[in-house]
C-alpha cells in the first residue's frame, strides 16, 4: 500500500492470534454476509500437532508454547489458510488465547472459520460458536489519517484455563484486484517466539513463473508436482526465538524470509504502476484555471513552488486504503474537486499539474522504512509505501513529497529523507534510481544569553532558538498545531528542571521567514538563586546547562550487542552561551572534541571582554552503529555528556 506514513507490519507471537492482511478492496464496498462456517477447502492439507507430554518442563517465562503454525497458499484460487496451535502456560496466556482476532477486507476478500477448539487433558471441546463472532468496521485511523475498509472479526473462546491447547483454522480467500491477478507474498521463517512445528505449504500452478529471493537465510523448500501444480513446502522443527536489540535502524530486519513475487524485473513493476498512473478524466475547468494562472509566473521553479503550496496546503491528507484505492491514485480531477487524498492521490495530482505548465516530473514510488534495502529485494509492488514526486527544473532534479505540509522555502531548500532508492513511474524505466542523498540538512542552533546577578539576585536569560532545513518545518508545524500557552508551559517546565527557580519574564517571539525556511524563537526567563555551594564546601558555584545538544545523545540501555544500534539521523545541534557576570571569573579556554565513527562532539570555552563563551556542536553522521563499535560509542556517549555541564567557581 501507497501511504504517507509507515506501513502496518504483521509478526506472528506479538500477540496471541493476530493476522493481519494488508490487501484492501475496491472503493465500492461489496455487501458483506459475514464469516461462514465451512470445512477447508479440498486442497488443503491438515497437519496434525504433537502434543507436549504431561511431565515435559514448562518455562513459565513464556505466557504460552506455540506447537504449530501451518499456512498454506494456493495461488491459483487466491486461497489462504491458517491453522494454529498454542498451549496456555499461565494467566496472562489465557488472557490471549481465549480470543481469536482475524482482520480482513470483506470488499475482496471473504473470511471462512473451519474449527476453533480446545485440548484439555484428553478432551476434545469445540469453542467455535459464530453467535459469539463479533465483526467490527476499521473505519477512520484518526492518528494515521486512514479510511479502511478492513473489518475485525474477534471470536471470543469459553471457558479457557491454564494448561488448554487453543486449535483454531480459517480460510481468506481473495486478493487485491490492483495487482491484475499477479502473485506477491512471503514465508516468515523465524519469529519473536520459539515454534515446535512451523510449515508454509505453497500450491503453485506450473505453467506460471514464480520468482524467490532468500534474504538471512539459506533454507530451500521441498518440491512436490501434483498435477499441473508444483507444491513449495518449508518444514522446520524446533524453530528457536529471535529477539530484536532495540533500537534497531529502520531499515533493518534480523528476521529471516523467502520472498515469493511473480514479477521478475522491476520493468514489470513498472509497467504495472504505469497502468494505474494513467489519467482519464480531464481537467475540470476550475482546475484548467489555476493552471492558466501559474502560467502567469515568471520561472519554472515559481510554478512549481505555486502547485506544490497548493497540493500541500489546499489538499488535506486523507488515504482511502482499500480494495484497489491502497495502490491506484484516484483521478487528478477528482483529488482536485474533492481537496483531500493520500500520497499516491496527491503526487498524481502534482504531476498532472506540472506536466500541463511543461515542466517535467515522475511519481516515484519508495520505501521510508528499507530504503537502501530495496534494492536487494525481488521485485514486486508490495515493497512500497510512500509515492513522491521527482521534478525537474533547469537542469536540476528535486524529490518532492505532496504530504509535507509545514514544508517552506525556495526548492533548493527543499528536504528528502534518506530513500536510497525508488522506481520511477515512466515509461522505460528497466530499474530502481538511485535517490541521491539531499543536500539540505537539518539544523538547530540555540543561543543563550546569560546575565549573571551576584548571589542572591536574579539573573536575566535571554534563549534565540533558530531551526532550518526540516528542523524549522518541524518546528513549524509545532506552532501551527499546538497552543501558544501550552508551547510556553512545556518549554519552561523543561528548563525549569536544570534551574529550578526559573520563570518567565516575556511572551515568547515566533518569527518565520519562509522564503529562507528558517524559525526563530525568543525567548525571556529570569532565574533565582542560580548560585549554590553544599554544607562543605568553601566556594559557591553555577552550573550552565547545553538544552538542545543533550536531547540529541541518547544513550543505549545495553551496549553489548548482535544487532546495529539505530540512531537519530540526520541531527545537527548547535549551542552557544554567552554570559556576563559581575566579577571576573578565573577560566581557563578549553576544547573537547570527540570524532566517534557514529558523530562528532566539541565543547570549546573561552572568555572575551568579560564574558565567558562556551559552544557546543553534535552532529551525527549515520543512522547505525554496528554491533562491534557499540561500546566504543557508548563511550564516547558518556564523555560528550559529561561536558554538557560546565560548572562555574564564584569567588
Amino acid at each position: 500500500m501507497f501511504r504517507r506514513r509507515q506501513m502496518r507490519c504483521a509478526q506472528p507471537g506479538l500477540v496471541f492470534v493476530i493476522l493481519i492482511l494488508t490487501l484492501f478492496g475496491t472503493m465500492a464496498w461489496a455487501a458483506d454476509e459475514g464469516p461462514l462456517l465451512q470445512p477447508p477447502p479440498k486442497w488443503v492439507v491438515p497437519l496434525k500437532f504433537d502434543r507436549p507430554s504431561p511431565d515435559e518442563a514448562v518455562d513459565t517465562s513464556q505466557d504460552y508454547r506455540w506447537l504449530l503454525s501451518d499456512r498454506q497458499i494456493n495461488a491459483q484460487n487466491d486461497e489462504e489458510f491458517v491453522h494454529e496451535v498454542r498451549q496456555t502456560l499461565n494467566s496472562a496466556g489465557v488472557q490471549y488465547g481465549s480470543q481469536i482476532t482475524v482482520k480482513y477486507d470483506p470488499s475482496c476478500e471473504s473470511l471462512t472459520f473451519h474449527w476453533a477448539r480446545l485440548w484439555r487433558g484428553t478432551n476434545k471441546l469445540d469453542r467455535l460458536d459464530l453467535s459469539k463472532l463479533h465483526v467490527s468496521q476499521a473505519g477512520l485511523d484518526t492518528d494515521e489519517l486512514l479510511f479502511s475498509s478492513e473489518k475485525t472479526a474477534l471470536l471470543m473462546l469459553d471457558d479457557v484455563r491454564v494448561g488448554d491447547i487453543v486449535d483454531y483454522a480459517y480460510t481468506i480467500e481473495g486478493t487485491n484486484p490492483a495487482l491484475s491477478g499477479k502473485f506477491a507474498n512471503s514465508v516468515q521463517l523465524q519469529f519473536r517466539l520459539p515454534i515446535d512445528h512451523e510449515v508454509t505449504r505453497l500450491v503453485w500452478p506450473s505453467l506460471r513463473k514464480l520468482y524467490m529471493k532468500n534474504h538471512l537465510t539459506d533454507a530451500q523448500p521441498k518440491l512436490f508436482r501434483k498435477g499441473t501444480n508444483i507444491e513449495y513446502i518449508w518444514d522446520s522443527r524446533n524453530v528457536p526465538a529471535l529477539h530484536r536489540e532495540p533500537p534497531t535502524p529502520i531499515w533493518y530486519d534480523p528476521y529471516p524470509w523467502v520472498q515469493l513475487s511473480e514479477f521478475q524485473k522491476w520493468s514489470d513493476v513498472n509497467r504495472w504502476a504505469l497502468s494505474l498512473f494513467t489519467t482519464t478524466n480531464p481537467p475540470s475547468a476550475e482546475m484548467m484555471t489555476k493552471i492558466k494562472e501559474w502560467k502567469q509566473l515568471p520561472g519554472a521553479a515559481d510554478r512549481v513552488l505555486a502547485a506544490l503550496r497548493f497540493v500541500q496546503e489546499d489538499v488535506r491528507y486523507l488515504g482511502m486504503e482499500d480494495g484497489v484505492g491502497g495502490y491506484e491514485p484516484a483521478q487528478p480531477s477528482v483529488v482536485f474537486a474533492r481537496r483531500f487524498g493520500d500520497c499516491k492521490d496527491k503526487s498524481f495530482l502534482f504531476v498532472t499539474l506540472l506536466r500541463a505548465l511543461k515542466i517535467e516530473a515522475f511519481p516515484v514510488l519508495v520505501n521510508d522504512k528499507r530504503r537502501q534495502e530495496l534494492a536487494e529485494l525481488q521485485p514486486s509492488p508490495t515493497l512500497f509505501n510512500h509515492v513522491i514526486v521527482k521534478v525537474n527544473v533547469d537542469g536540476q532534479s528535486f524529490w518532492l513529497d505532496t504530504t509535507a505540509t509545514y514544508e517552506r522555502g525556495a526548492l533548493p531548500l527543499r528536504f528528502w529523507p534518506t530513500y536510497g532508492w525508488g522506481l520511477m513511474v515512466a515509461p522505460g524505466v528497466a530499474g530502481l534510481a538511485p535517490i541521491p542523498p539531499c543536500p539540505v540538512q537539518p539544523r538547530t542552533t540555540v543561543t543563550e544569553y546569560l546575565n549573571v546577578g551576584g548571589l542572591n539576585e536574579r539573573s536575566a536569560v535571554k534563549i534565540i532558538t533558530v531551526a532550518e532545513g526540516p528542523d524549522a518545518d518541524r518546528l513549524r508545524e509545532h506552532f501551527a498545531t499546538t497552543p501558544r500557552e501550552d508551547i510556553e508551559r512545556d518549554n519552561l517546565n523543561s528548563y525549569a528542571k536544570l534551574y529550578p527557580f526559573m520563570s518567565r519574564t516575556a511572551p515568547l517571539i515566533y518569527n518565520d521567514d519562509e522564503q529562507q525556511n528558517r524559525v526563530e524563537t525568543t525567548e525571556f526567563y529570569a532565574i533565582e538563586n542560580i548560585w549554590n555551594h553544599q554544607a562543605d564546601e568553601p566556594y559557591y558555584h553555577c552550573r550552565l546547562y547545553c538544552v538542545n545538544v543533550d536531547e540529541a545523545l541518547i544513550k543505549p540501555a545495553v551496549s553489548f550487542r548482535t544487532m546495529p544500534l539505530g540512531v537519530r539521523y540526520p541531527v545537527h545541534q548547535i549551542f552557544h552561551a554567552i554570559a556576563t557576570v559581575p566579577t571576573a571569573w578565573p577560566i581557563n579556554p578549553s576544547n573537547i572534541t570527540i570524532d566517534d565513527p557514529a558523530f562528532y562532539f566539541q565543547r570549546l570555552v573561552n572568555v572575551a571582554g568579560g564574558q565567558l563563551l562556551i559552544d557546543y556542536e553534535y552532529r551525527a553522521w549515520t543512522d547505525a552503529v554496528a554491533p562491534e563499535i557499540v561500546p566504543r560509542y557508548v563511550r564516547d556517549l558518556d564523555s560528550a555528556t559529561d561536558a554538557l555541564v560546565y560548572t562555574v567557581i564564584g569567588l
